[in-house]
């Protein structure tokens, strides 16, 4: 097709491709002909690259099909494009001048990515056993079974990816073992009480923060399910929106979310349905006042809001306002569809992941906040305690705004009589050594997420096996290394940190896991010196 073609093709195709990739803070690594390498987790890590890399393999495909329907019709030639993932540790190196990475595979990680393509199909997406386990809960997958790889000792499963799940699985929780919620009694007999205050006819907020880990999502599992067992029709009044890690960017994210819950179908839906959802629940709540009246006053922007299809009239009428006063009408909208809503019936509003919240989502929350003291509505604010995100602001103005109806629960580590009480109903570890429950004490320091993945790897790596109905120590206990996840939760704050306190971390992190702050202040002091 000629050099001057060739260029063209791959230069447009690359120039869409990276608004994908950067939409989900990916790093552009290297650009090899007509291949792309690409990272997540760095420079920057976040707790769930491997969900990142896969969202935006699915859109980059998508983004390439429309590409190359363009290429057809230009140059009557065929475009497609595979991606592949893997995961694994990779050196990196300075950023150049021209903004490349130098890296160094470590294992053959990258190398294995590159390789695996070929069993890839054009316009699909391949992903290594090493990225599976981070995903599954989250996708579509079709098992392609076992793969010879060149310099590869045993075959490579891979598995190709479809799309989303539309009820994405917990990435919480041991399959095959249970254990009761712990430590936690006095802040779930808060939530319960703060439900009798709303039944009663009271509006009330109440805000949930505490670290990656503590418990926050599982309280509210446990909240909604003694809900239910006191009134079983409670369903309908629940709803819960969630920020996505990525979201920050995506206007109105949380807000779009919330309003999916609210018309009772989730984001993946398709249109058809969405469209039939909001205008049932429209036409429910208008029932008694004027129906049409109630339509055409908060339907558009509902509508306009969930990017549904609608009349060229509607969509004149939505599209001429500027964006201040389209932000004044969602607020109306939504205003009215709750109102209407808890007129009815108490209504719970879960507001999760708010340290992930966009900015404009947040600002239409703190407009919403005064209706709690007019109406039997409960704001539940869950959030970890990161005061530099936007979401905060959201913290800040229900202090400001509820006063003494905002309840706030925060969430510490489990006492060691508690991490013990957990790991004990995980494991029936009557038969277990002191030794290998006090490793999992040590390692988890409290943390319920931490007690659960340390579980995990330990019985994945066979340092804990079951036998005759027992759990034992394998022969491997003693070399046990920090989980994958586990590490991406602690280098994604760390990564956070400025830079000085970031060396800090890292001198200390060579001195040893315990150590006077003399000697740490010596080190320091000698390297300035």
């Amino acid at each position: 097709m000629g050099d001057e073609t060739w260029s063209a093709i791959i230069c447009g195709a690359y120039d869409q491709f990276a608004q994908v990739i950067y939409l989900y803070e990916g790093t552009i690594a290297r650009l090899l002909g007509d291949a792309l390498v690409v990272f997540f987790g760095a420079p920057v890590v976040h707790e769930d690259d491997p969900i990142r890399a896969t969202k935006a393999a699915l859109d980059l495909i998508n983004v390439a099909k429309e590409y190359a329907k363009e290429i057809s019709q230009k140059y009557a030639i065929d475009f497609a494009v595979r991606v592949c993932i893997n995961t694994g540790p990779v050196v990196i190196g300075p950023v150049s001048s021209d903004l490349r990475y130098d890296f160094t595979p470590v294992g053959g990680v990258v190398n294995l990515a590159a390789r695996i393509k070929f069993a890839a199909d054009p316009m699909t997406v391949l992903v290594s056993d090493r990225t599976y386990p981070f995903i599954s809960p989250f996708f579509e997958f079709v098992n392609q079974g076992l793969i010879e790889v060149t310099d590869r000792r045993e075959p490579v499963r891979i598995y190709q990816v479809l799309e989303p799940k539309i009820m994405p699985g917990s990435t919480r929780g041991l399959s095959g073992f249970e254990s009761p919620m712990v430590g936690r009694e006095s802040e779930l007999a808060s939530l319960l009480r703060l439900c009798d205050a709303v039944r009663a006819g009271l509006g009330r907020a109440v805000l949930i923060t505490g670290e990656p880990g503590m418990g926050k999502t599982r309280l509210i599992r446990e909240w909604k399910t003694a809900m239910m067992a006191k009134n079983p029709d409670l369903t309908s009044r629940w709803v819960e929106g969630h920020s996505l890690s990525y979201g920050q960017g995506l206007a109105y994210n949380l807000i779009i979310d919330l309003l999916h819950a609210i018309i009772g179908v989730p984001k993946a839906a398709g249109e058809p349905e969405t469209h039939t959802a909001l205008l049932s629940l429209i036409e429910d709540l208008s029932a008694e006042a004027d129906p049409s009246a109630e339509l055409q006053e908060v339907y558009p922007y509902l509508g306009h809001l969930l990017s549904l299809k609608m009349e060229d009239a509607i969509l004149e009428k939505v599209h001429s306002l500027d964006p201040q006063t389209l932000q004044t009408r969602y607020l109306f909208s939504l205003r009215r569809l709750i109102l209407g809503i808890s007129a009815r019936q108490p209504l719970i509003l879960i507001l999760e992941d708010l340290h992930w919240a966009d900015p404009s989502s947040i600002d239409l929350l703190v407009k919403l906040l005064p209706i709690a003291a007019s109406v039997p509505i409960l704001f539940c604010l869950v959030t970890r305690a990161e005061q530099d995100t936007p979401g905060w602001k959201l913290v800040t103005a229900a202090r400001e705004i509820l006063g003494d109806s905002l309840t706030e629960i925060s969430l510490l580590a489990l006492s060691e009589t508690e991490s013990r009480q957990m790991v004990s109903n995980l494991l029936e570890v009557e038969a277990l050594p002191e030794k290998t429950r006090s490793l999992i004490l040590q390692k988890s320091e409290g943390n319920p997420f931490f007690v659960e993945e340390v579980i995990r790897m330990l019985i994945d790596r066979g340092a804990i096996i079951q036998e005759n109905g027992n759990w034992i120590a394998g022969e491997n206990l003693a070399k046990i290394e920090i989980p994958d996840n586990l590490q991406g939760l602690l280098l994604a704050r760390i990564d956070r940190l400025p830079e000085d306190v970031k060396h800090t971390l890292l001198v200390a992190s060579v001195i040893g896991r315990q150590f006077p702050v003399r000697v740490l202040e010596q080190v320091l002091q000698e390297q300035v010196e």
